[in-house]
């Protein structure tokens, strides 16, 4: 399991890297599948804004039970 905190601030910083970094796990969790393991990689990140774009041929959003959150910033 990964586990990337803040990832707004690196997708900031060096967006296209943080793109690639996603779309390399997502290769390797689906080779993992393959081989009966899992690959799990959650994501944080402060900015309700930010955006990327498909990773591993899935959109990357919201968790919508998150989004509704009050407590959110």
């Amino acid at each position: 399991m990964l586990v990337f905190t803040d990832y707004d601030r690196f997708a900031t910083s060096c967006p296209g890297a943080a793109q690639v970094v996603l779309d390399i796990i997502a290769r390797q969790a689906g080779q993992a599948a393959v081989l009966r393991r899992r690959l799990i990689c959650l994501v944080q990140s402060n900015d309700p804004q930010i955006r990327f774009e498909s990773v591993g041929a899935m959109p990357v959003m919201w968790n919508s039970d998150e989004w509704a959150d009050s407590n959110r910033g």
